[in-house]
C-alpha cells in the first residue's frame, strides 16, 4: 500500500489503485498510517520542491475517485429490508483538505459519507453515534468524519426521520437550508425537499432549539407535538400543534393523507412512487383523506377518481390529472 500511496501523491496512480486506496482509507486504522507514509513523502523531496501540476492531479485524482467509485458501489452496497421497500445507502468518501495539506501537512484529511435513498425507495442507517435514521425517497445526508468524536453535524437534503442518542456534550445538529436543528436525544421528522419552500419539523418527543444561520435574533425551543414550518425565502416561522404520526408514519411504509388538497397529495405520490404528475389548476384544491400501505399506485388513483370527480391520463412518463366534467353532470 505504501507504494500505491506514493504513486497517489505523485499523480500516477492508475483508477484502480485509486479505487483500491479509497477502500483502504475507509478504516479508521489506515488514516493514521497514510498520515505517516505521506509525511515520509514530504520529506523525501527538498522542502523547495513539489510536482509543478501536483494540484491539479490532486484533484483530478479526487474527483475520479468519487464519481467514478460511486457509481460502482452504488450498484453493490445494500442494507437490509423496511417492509417491502429495499432500503438502498451508498457510502462515498471524497478526500478533502488538498489545500491544508500544504499549510498543515500534520493535520488528517477529512473524509464524507454520504447516505441516500434511490427514488421510490426508503432507507435506514444507523449513524456511528448510534443514532438512527429513516430517509425519505430521492432524499440525501452527509456527515465527515469527526462525526461522534468532535461533532455530531448532518447535512440533509430531502426528509428524514432521526432516533437521536443523547449526549449533551456533543449535541446533534442538523441543517438545511438555513435553518439549524439542535438536539441532545430526541425522536423528530424533518422534511426539506429543494423543490419545497419550507423546511419542516416535527417533534416526536425530546427538545428541539431551532436557529437561523442568517439571523442571530432567531431561535425557537420546540415542545413534544409541534409542527415549525420555516419559510426558507421570508425567513419565517410557523408554529401548530399535529398530530405527529401523520407526519412520520412514512417511516413505517405508511402514508396519512389528512384532509390535504390535490396539490399537496401529487407531491407525496411522487416520492412514494417515484412518478411524475401533473394537474390542471381548476382542480388543485380539491381535498382528500384516506391511507396509503402497500397499495399499487393505479388503486390509489382510482380512489382519487372516486372521491372528487376528476380522472387521470398517462401522457408519455407523466400523469396529469383533470377535471371529469361527466362525473359533475352525472352528480347533478
Amino acid at each position: 500500500m505504501k507504494e500505491i500511496v506514493k504513486k497517489y501523491l505523485e499523480g500516477e496512480a492508475g483508477f484502480h489503485e485509486q479505487v483500491q486506496l479509497l477502500k483502504w482509507l475507509r478504516h479508521p486504522n489506515n488514516r493514521s498510517v497514510f498520515q505517516q507514509y505521506k509525511s515520509g513523502w514530504k520529506k523525501n523531496h527538498a522542502d523547495s520542491w513539489f510536482p509543478a501540476d501536483a494540484v491539479k492531479s490532486w484533484n483530478s485524482i479526487e474527483a475520479a475517485i468519487v464519481q467514478k467509485s460511486f457509481s460502482k458501489w452504488q450498484k453493490s452496497k445494500k442494507i437490509h429490508l423496511i417492509y417491502k421497500y429495499a432500503a438502498i445507502f451508498f457510502f462515498v468518501l471524497s478526500l478533502g483538505g488538498t489545500i491544508r495539506y500544504y499549510t498543515s501537512i500534520n493535520q488528517p484529511p477529512v473524509f464524507y459519507t454520504s447516505v441516500m435513498a434511490e427514488n421510490g425507495q426508503i432507507s435506514k442507517v444507523e449513524l456511528p453515534d448510534g443514532s438512527l435514521v429513516w430517509l425519505n425517497s430521492g432524499s440525501q445526508l452527509q456527515y465527515n468524519t469527526e462525526f461522534a468524536t468532535k461533532n455530531r453535524d448532518i447535512l440533509l437534503n430531502g426528509e428524514a426521520y432521526f432516533h437521536v442518542q443523547q449526549n449533551a456534550k456533543t449535541p446533534f445538529i442538523v441543517s438545511c437550508n438555513n435553518l439549524k436543528i439542535k438536539v441532545t436525544g430526541t425522536t423528530f421528522n424533518v422534511s426539506s425537499y429543494p423543490e419545497n419552500k419550507t423546511v419542516d419539523i416535527v417533534l416526536e418527543s425530546g427538545s428541539v432549539e431551532l436557529s437561523n444561520k442568517k439571523s442571530s435574533s432567531f431561535s425557537y425551543t420546540m415542545k413534544p407535538g409541534e409542527m415549525a414550518q420555516f419559510e426558507t425565502e421570508n425567513q419565517k416561522l410557523q408554529i401548530s400543534q399535529v398530530n405527529t404520526t401523520r407526519f412520520t408514519s412514512w417511516k413505517d411504509g405508511i402514508i396519512n393523507i389528512y384532509n390535504q388538497s390535490l396539490s399537496e397529495v401529487v407531491k407525496r405520490l411522487e416520492i412514494r412512487y417515484n412518478q411524475n404528475f401533473d394537474f390542471d389548476e381548476d382542480i388543485k384544491d380539491f381535498h382528500y383523506t384516506f391511507t396509503i400501505k402497500n397499495e399499487p399506485l393505479s388503486e390509489i388513483i382510482q380512489l382519487m377518481e372516486k372521491i372528487t370527480p376528476v380522472k387521470a391520463v398517462q401522457e408519455k412518463d407523466v400523469i396529469i390529472f383533470c377535471l371529469d366534467k361527466n362525473k359533475l353532470r352525472e352528480a347533478d
